[in-house]
């Protein structure tokens, strides 16, 4: 079961408007920021579903972007998280699909993203209530549970194993 308490349905104080289009979103791009060690360079995300339909007028982009700058989901900063990637230095690629072929979901992601020389994969699903899940790392499939009170840090420790230097994945 993926909710754990009620407080897991009424969601994290949060930027809006939805708790599965905006706050679910922005775990998983923390989560990729953590997982590199911080904002990526690069990064390809591709929104499923819902919210490949929706993405604009939930602020999902935005969420996304600010999850991979490493904000959290109370950060008011969301709203202009399109601008600080320019700041930032954070080049993105937004593509729209109807269906993942990794997990059937209507709130799907995946995010392509690299740091320097190392660069993950990153399938995310936002289950409503602020809550989401973690179901691919560089074609391994797991499951890992994101709450906007988790403890980044250790969620990413166990993950780590996954990071991998882009020379490897280009064969070279």
């Amino acid at each position: 079961m993926e909710f754990q308490s009620c407080f897991d349905i009424i969601g994290p104080i949060m930027v809006g408007p939805s708790s599965s289009h905006t706050a679910g979103v922005i775990l998983i791009g923390k989560f990729v920021h953590e997982l590199l060690g911080g904002c990526p360079k690069e990064a390809e995300i591709t929104f499923y579903g819902s919210l490949s339909k929706t993405y604009q007028g939930h602020g999902s982009d935005k969420a996304m972007l600010g999850g991979l700058l490493g904000m959290n989901t109370d950060d008011s900063r969301i709203k202009n998280a399109i601008e600080l990637t320019k700041q930032n230095g954070l080049n993105y690629e937004l593509k729209l699909e109807d269906q993942c072929s990794y997990f059937e979901h209507p709130n799907t992601t995946v995010v392509k993203a690299t740091r320097g020389e190392y660069m993950v994969k990153v399938g995310g699903v936002s289950l409503g209530g602020g809550l989401s899940k973690i179901f691919l790392l560089n074609e391994e499939k797991l499951d890992i549970r994101l709450s906007a009170n988790d403890d980044y840090a250790k969620l990413v420790a166990h993950s780590r194993s996954y990071i991998v230097k882009e020379a490897i994945l280009e064969g070279i």
